[in-house]
């Protein structure tokens, strides 16, 4: 199994929607996990789950080979019983290939750091980061500084993990010379029926295709 966690310094990158499209196409071939982590849940509410996994019921759905779980919503003053949610998040992680996480703007919070510790107590798995930005220079290089800091903070739980990939979300003008931010670079072209349409409405375009290509690479 491998995980791989979308982040961003910013909202409105297009996390949610890289991740949906991602899950759908690799769901087909590979049995996979997303986890919400997000203050906005639009992944949780997207799949009708109601509640995060402290409570009793309501926190997890599943479609065939895609599972979702929320952890969303869940404050620094929430009581959190580790163990109890041990064991919730092991019986869901059983026979993965792939986990996809969508973390939120801040993971400076306890939250992040109870997920992440669970996790890698559960299961050794490889984890990358996919940093998710939109095409302004200052926004690309800012959230770069955010995946370097993000993946220090987490080394201090499990050093298994890598800054893997730069998407580059509703690019309207040719970017060039992308190498120079990152080895790995996807270039999502601006959509505009994605945003009037409603992402979950639509097909997979053809740009998410080269991301859950790479995914899939990772996976074998």
């Amino acid at each position: 199994m491998i995980r791989v966690t979308f982040a961003s310094p910013k909202g409105g990158v297009g996390k949610s929607t890289i991740i949906y499209y991602v899950a759908k196409l690799l769901s087909s071939n590979f049995k996979l996990l997303i986890v919400d982590l997000t203050d906005s849940a639009t992944l949780s509410r997207l799949y009708r789950i109601q509640n995060n996994i402290l409570s009793n019921g309501g926190y997890f759905a599943d479609e065939g080979n895609l599972g979702v779980v929320s952890f969303s919503r869940i404050s620094n003053n929430d009581t959190i019983d580790l163990e109890k949610i041990a064991l919730k998040y092991e019986e869901i992680l059983k026979n993965l290939n792939l986990v996809l996480v969508e973390y939120p703007i801040h993971f400076y919070n306890k939250p992040i750091r109870v997920e992440y510790t669970i996790f890698n107590s559960i299961i050794q798995a490889k984890n990358y980061i996919f940093s998710v930005t939109i095409p302004q220079d200052i926004i690309i290089k800012s959230t770069l500084n955010y995946t370097s800091s993000l993946i220090s903070y987490l080394s201090n739980i499990s050093k298994d993990i890598y800054d893997e990939a730069l998407i580059i979300n509703m690019i309207k003008d040719e970017i060039k010379n992308t190498e120079e931010y990152h080895n790995n670079v996807f270039k999502i072209k601006f959509n505009r029926d994605l945003i009037f349409k409603g992402f979950y409405n639509m097909s997979p375009p053809g740009d998410f295709l080269q991301i859950s290509k790479f995914i899939e690479n990772l996976i074998e």
